[in-house]
């Protein structure tokens, strides 16, 4: 199976690898209810250092939290893991059994924080969703509170080809509402932010535990 991609008859797109970037509909007021929620609980514990400069990342236990807003959660982060883990199977994606587990945690950034480069070593996907993003402020570097994903191919910027874009990172703008996903061994990081309010995401890692394609 190949994620390569014809871009013409004899020219194909190869070492691809799959961006989701998705605004799930209808989702403010589930946002609301997670905002809430969240800030209740960073209200409760400390939280974790891990990737973070600052601001509040919680345990990795959201997914196990009560509240109906994380089921509704949950079925998205599924309906995202579903599509991608199926794109290499074209037409016969309807022959997937999938099975994984999946772990998530609440990141709160306000003015001046951001997140470190890193990567999630030992998972299949990342996925990030946004809550809320707080009010940029102007004036600062356009690349204000971006989450970045770094071109994973080492020697992809030593030699530039005219009209390509190749060695170069991505970066996207935050949006509440606002689902990514991508491979978890990625590297990315979130620019600071610099604005009043809080930058609310959500971080899932994706574990696959059972990917068979039925034979036929």
């Amino acid at each position: 199976m190949s994620l390569d991609v014809a871009a013409a008859r004899d020219i194909n797109i190869i070492f691809g690898a799959p961006l989701m970037i998705e605004m799930v509909p209808g989702a403010a007021p589930v946002n609301d209810g997670l905002r809430h929620l969240i800030l209740a609980r960073e209200m409760e514990n400390a939280g974790k250092k891990v990737s973070n400069a600052g601001g509040w990342h919680s345990d990795d236990t959201l997914l196990d939290w009560p509240e109906p807003e994380i089921v509704a959660l949950k079925s998205w982060i599924d309906d995202a893991v579903q599509r991608m883990c199926r794109l290499p199977l074209r037409e016969k994606a309807d022959a997937l059994s999938l099975a994984y587990n999946a772990t998530a945690w609440a990141n709160v950034n306000r003015h001046g924080h951001y997140n470190k480069i890193h990567h999630h070593a030992g998972s299949h996907w990342s996925i990030v969703y946004y809550v809320a993003t707080g009010e940029e402020e102007p004036g600062h570097h356009k690349f204000n509170g971006r989450l970045e994903l770094r071109d994973p191919r080492p020697a992809a910027g030593f030699g530039e080809l005219p009209g390509f874009m190749f060695g170069r990172p991505l970066t996207i703008r935050p949006q509440p509402g606002m689902l990514v996903a991508f491979p978890a061994w990625i590297e990315h990081w979130v620019h600071p932010f610099h604005g009043g309010g809080e930058r609310i995401s959500i971080a899932v890692n994706i574990d696959v535990t059972r990917y068979e394609v039925a034979a036929g």
